[in-house]
């Protein structure tokens, strides 16, 4: 089964940019930022509406000529097409990336592009041409910016683990060790720590291909140690996986067992898809070893599914495998001819010289099985010409020559390196010393200078008048230090408070639905937790949301960037996004607000407040009513209200609502809970960009709540 020992690669590709461009976010207009916003909210969650907001995007940065955010927009929009497992949408925007980061000549996004198209090709088992754009890829010499060095290195590293990968796939040790010990060449000369444990990953697979079981053992317990110290799940559940498959090419069976169940449990306590396909067809492997048929043909049929969906030829060639094994032993031919049959066509198709050996020997003891002599003999024959081809002596001696050449050269390199450390060491020391010498001198000098100063300033003002000025500073700082602190320990409250309800009610529904799909599997039930489930996942998201806008504005991290803009486009953008919510209680949200009304504020500020006012207005609404949106000018400002009819909020309350050491939150008329932070968020910003907010209300009647927005200036 391949094994999966890159993938980290592919979650660094994807979040590597948001670095390498946020010297540029100085310098991007308020439009491509809003764009960007909304573009990465939703890729995790909805990756239509996801690809909406990149669209617009791309179109955007075609106007204003910027290349690098297109290109970067281009390559994200794959990444969405690919997640969505539409390959060739995919390839279409990372060639077009290509295209122009050929043109600017960019070397950082040039290897990027041909990166992705590999990982495409991959997918869609066309290796050749994943080989010709890894290949690409390691050969792109060209330095780029400080900015995107080391991401430029870590680009060549993934090329180099993935011709690796597929090198040791198709038998070729050689070239997939040459491969890998150029990938560990640069991660050692670069000091890359945080991919240390991939290169060893493949390293030990490369031991166990070339079935040197002790050394592949050692190095997947040391990945197994760095991964338990980091507390990386993932790199846990792949030693684990590949530590089985050791145990079971050795022969120990229920050591195997224990070790792909460990693997399967720590994949789904991490949510983890990746690798699952190969999880199961060990366990469908190892169940057959055992003669457990029927549970090995379970697990096979769900790794088979999983391929389906990922497109892996080359699982389908292990699992086909695994089935004629199964179906030759209980004596159903037919099946296990099938099987056969489609697994060598597949290890044909895709050159797998390792396969097609194995695949010959099964077919030879398939023939003796049914009868075929004759075809027997002729398969056996077939075997043993492949088996030639193999040269496995030479194969092993070469291997080994090069790892041991490959660790002496390390070793080498490692005295110098320790040569290099101790002479800077005592460098250092000296350098350290005088640092010293020369800080004592600069204090004394200092010390005898305040004290003149001192002396000068009481013969001059007068001792009392210093020291009474001083107290008035301390005094007025301790003022400021209560308050901070007392804000604090209330936004502690809010918090404790405010996360254990929906987190509380996520664990309790997730438990019901587990023990639902583990006894009677009715799906309305499970469906109706789920619902809850939902929910609460919503408030909890609502509240994540609301505390990071809090705490960036509290840090001072939240830039005001004030910009015209047309304030009905972002109201119909929160209406559609309320839309589903609202219509779960039957309401209709009405915006009464001009086409074309443009206020000068901050697009994101303003738009955090909307969104706040309409989710706390449909939450207290009864059903069966109706949501307005009401705006009008006074003053050179606009008045936005939003108004509801719900239960609303009696004059004591109203009080409290904007300040955060209340915590005031009611529940909603279907029982939803609140975040408590919502409107303290809101009268922050409306006040950050020159404005205020109110509210006026009568119990049982309904709430309006109004911001003042500045105008756009004539």
């Amino acid at each position: 089964m391949p094994k999966l020992t890159t993938i980290l690669f592919l979650i660094f590709l994807t979040c590597s940019t948001n670095f390498v461009f946020s010297t540029e976010n100085k310098n991007q207009d308020s439009i491509s930022d809003h764009l960007q916003y909304q573009f990465k909210k939703y890729r995790e969650t909805n990756i239509d509406l996801s690809i909406v907001y990149a669209n617009r995007l791309i179109k955007h940065t075609q106007e204003i000529s910027n290349d690098s955010l297109l290109i970067r927009t281009q390559q994200d929009m794959g990444n969405l097409y690919r997640t969505k497992k539409q390959l060739d949408s995919a390839l279409y925007y990372y060639n077009t990336s290509l295209k122009i980061a050929k043109k600017i000549d960019n070397s950082y996004f040039i290897s990027r592009a041909h990166i992705l198209c590999g990982i495409c090709f991959s997918r869609q088992s066309e290796f050749e041409k994943a080989i010709h754009s890894y290949r690409i890829a390691t050969k792109i010499t060209q330095q780029p910016d400080k900015y995107t060095h080391k991401l430029f290195l870590f680009n060549k590293v993934f090329a180099f683990n993935q011709l690796g990968t597929i090198y040791m796939e198709r038998g070729d040790l050689k070239k997939a060790l040459q491969a890998f010990l150029n990938a560990n060449t640069i991660i050692e000369e670069n000091n890359i720590e945080d991919q240390r444990i991939n290169s060893l990953i493949n390293i030990a697979n490369l031991y166990s291909t070339d079935k040197q079981w002790g050394k592949a053992l050692t190095k997947q317990n040391e990945i197994l140690k760095l991964a338990k110290k980091d507390n990386d799940i993932y790199s846990q559940a792949i030693a684990n996986n590949n530590i089985g498959t050791i145990y079971e090419d050795l022969k120990e069976y229920n050591k195997a067992l224990t070790y792909y169940l460990k693997s399967l449990e720590l994949r789904k306590s991490g949510n983890i898809t990746q690798g699952l396909s190969s999880n199961y067809h060990n366990l469908g492997s190892i169940n057959y070893r055992l003669g457990k048929y029927k549970q090995a043909i379970d697990f096979l049929n769900k790794s088979i599914t999983i391929s389906k969906e990922d497109n892996s030829k080359i699982d389908y060639v292990y699992n086909y495998e695994c089935l004629a094994n199964i179906y030759i032993k209980t004596k159903e031919y037919t099946k296990a001819g099938l099987f056969l049959s489609k697994a060598k066509a597949l290890a044909e198709d895709q050159n797998l010289s390792n396969k097609k050996l194995d695949l010959a020997k099964l077919q030879t003891a398939y023939y003796f099985a049914t009868g075929n002599l004759g075809l027997a003999e002729k398969a056996f024959f077939e075997y043993d010409s492949l088996k030639d081809l193999s040269i496995k002596n030479e194969k092993s001696e070469t291997f080994i020559q090069m790892q041991t050449l490959y660790e002496t050269d390390k070793k080498e390199k490692e005295n110098d390196l320790l040569k290099a450390q101790n002479e800077l060491s005592q460098n250092n020391l000296k350098e350290e010393i005088q640092r010293k010498n020369q800080f004592i001198i600069s204090f004394g000098i200092s010390i005898v200078i305040l004290i003149i100063i001192i002396f000068l300033l009481r013969r001059m003002f007068g001792a009392n008048k210093i020291i009474k000025d001083f107290n008035i500073k301390l005094e007025k700082s301790n003022e400021k230090l209560k308050l901070i602190n007392n804000t604090k320990d209330k936004f502690s409250s809010i918090i404790a408070h405010d996360l254990r309800s929906p987190l509380g009610a996520i664990l309790s529904f997730s438990n019901l639905i587990d023990d639902e799909c583990n006894s009677s599997k009715e799906i309305e039930t499970v469906a109706e937790y789920n619902t809850y489930l939902n929910q609460s996942a919503r408030n909890l998201n609502s509240l994540l949301e609301n505390l990071l806008q809090w705490s960036k504005s509290q840090l001072g991290n939240i830039k005001h960037y004030a910009t015209d803009f047309n304030l009905s486009l972002v109201i119909e953008e929160n209406i559609e996004i309320q839309k589903l919510k609202a219509k779960e209680k039957s309401i209709e949200i009405k915006s009464q607000i001009e086409e074309n009304t443009h206020v000068y504020a901050d697009i994101n500020m303003v738009n955090t407040i909307i969104r706040n006012l309409l989710s706390n207005a449909i939450k207290f609404s009864y059903p069966k009513t109706e949501i307005i949106i009401l705006t009008k000018v006074e003053d050179k400002m606009l008045h936005l209200s939003v108004q509801d009819r719900g239960i609303g909020i009696n004059q004591d309350k109203q009080e409290k609502l904007f300040k955060i050491g209340s915590n005031l939150s009611t529940l909603g008329t279907n029982n939803e809970t609140g975040t408590g932070l919502g409107l303290i968020l809101c009268k922050e910003f409306a006040e950050t960009n020159g404005g205020k907010i109110w509210i006026t209300s009568e119990e049982s009647k309904g709430s309006t709540f109004t911001f003042t927005i500045p105008l756009k200036e004539a």
